[in-house]
């Protein structure tokens, strides 16, 4: 069962002898449909959608004339009742009300600006801001409000201006904050700094896939190890031409049994390295080397004494041959097994010339530190 309410907008609500009069030289009259069970938010979704208004920009407070809102929505539930009004008060969001308010205020370094210029319905546009008021507007807002509300009020703020007043690192601390310790999954950009590295380990105890788009820088990826012992749930890790591989596979075996992802590509896997792996994580059941460098022992050594991966991917790869015969009988207990591209290169000059120096795709070139990279292998 439903009635039809009457939305009346575009006007302003006068109360005059306890009644309520709703005026405007434009003010319309919208029909929409309401049901039993309608919640407030769900009202104010059909408002939204049906009058076109920007939820970002403005609020709307609803009045009914005789009854509350809450009143109001119980009215579908009640026998003979078919048609009921409210009126609709538009007004500035509260981050578009502070920006109004920071822009109207007489500054040494900028002129007074006229709100009635600034507002929607005088066909001003936020996106025309001079960007030096736009960036006094976001010194006076929190970082949340940075992050999550700013780039919904207006798609042209999100630039590079935008952009460089919020650092990597109190980006990641920001999001960091939100998950209140209870991430599972965290992918950080090479960029990361120290302090965000230390601060992600310490407040994402819970996390059980972790990974580094892009290379880290060793001085960075030296903190890896220590990271994983406070990861006692991790499952997956992904880090892209890795330093300290030996001890960060080590600590997996120490602290994270449930571990059975392991995504390192691009990296150099030695003798030490291929060892640490056989030894330290011979259950594992996903192992990803696409595009390294590892030799045709090391490869023989992990297929041999990994007896239980059900994925590994060795493609592109340097030292060894994708047609070796001896390889391919003893990868046929793997059920997905990938080694097309990978060769016996043993020059390192050539070797180099072909390790991430380009990769076309689509007709565009990338450079190495530029090379998007697919962490779904999975899929």
């Amino acid at each position: 069962m439903g009635v039809a309410v009457n939305c009346y907008w575009n006007g302003i609500v006068k109360k005059e002898h306890n009644d309520v009069v709703y005026e405007g030289a434009q003010m319309n009259v919208l029909p929409i449909k309401v049901f039993h069970g309608t919640t407030y938010a769900g009202l104010l979704d059909k408002i939204y959608a049906a009058t076109a208004i920007d939820r970002w920009t403005f609020e709307f407070n609803i009045i009914c004339r005789d009854e509350g809102v809450e009143l109001m929505l119980e009215v579908p539930s009640r026998a003979g009742v078919y048609c009921v009004e409210i009126y609709l008060e538009e007004k500035p969001a509260p981050l578009r009300a502070e920006a109004i308010a920071l822009l109207t205020k007489e500054t040494n370094d900028s002129p007074q600006i006229d709100n009635k210029k600034v507002l929607i319905w005088c066909r001003r546009k936020w996106e025309d801001l001079n960007i030096d008021c736009l960036v006094k507007v976001f010194q006076k807002v929190g970082m949340e409000e940075l992050l999550l509300d700013v780039p919904f009020v207006c798609k042209s703020w999100v630039r590079k201006e935008y952009q460089k007043e919020v650092s990597i690192t109190t980006f990641i601390k920001s999001m960091v904050n939100r998950s209140s310790r209870c991430a599972t999954t965290l992918m950080l950009p090479h960029c990361c700094t120290e302090e965000a590295l230390e601060y992600a380990a310490k407040h994402c105890p819970a996390l059980r896939d972790f990974g580094l788009h892009g290379y880290l820088s060793h001085k960075n990826a030296r903190l890896i190890p220590k990271m994983i012992k406070k990861w006692k749930n991790l499952e997956v890790l992904r880090l892209r031409r890795a330093h300290y591989i030996k001890e960060i596979v080590q600590q997996i075996c120490v602290h994270c049994n449930n571990f059975y992802q392991l995504m390192l590509p691009r990296s150099y896997v030695w003798d030490d390295v291929a060892y640490t792996i056989v030894s330290c994580l011979p259950k594992i059941k996903h192992l990803f080397l696409k595009g390294g460098t590892i030799e045709r022992r090391n490869l023989l050594m992990i297929l041999q004494r990994c007896r239980e991966l059900v994925k590994l991917d060795v493609r592109d790869c340097f030292l060894f041959d994708e047609s070796d015969g001896v390889i391919l009988e003893l990868a046929s207990h793997v059920p997905s097994f990938s080694c097309q591209g990978s060769t016996d290169i043993d020059n390192s000059e050539d070797r180099e010339v072909h390790i991430g120096l380009y990769q076309c795709d689509a007709g565009h070139l990338y450079w190495d530190q530029d090379v998007p990279f697919d962490w779904n292998f999975m899929n």
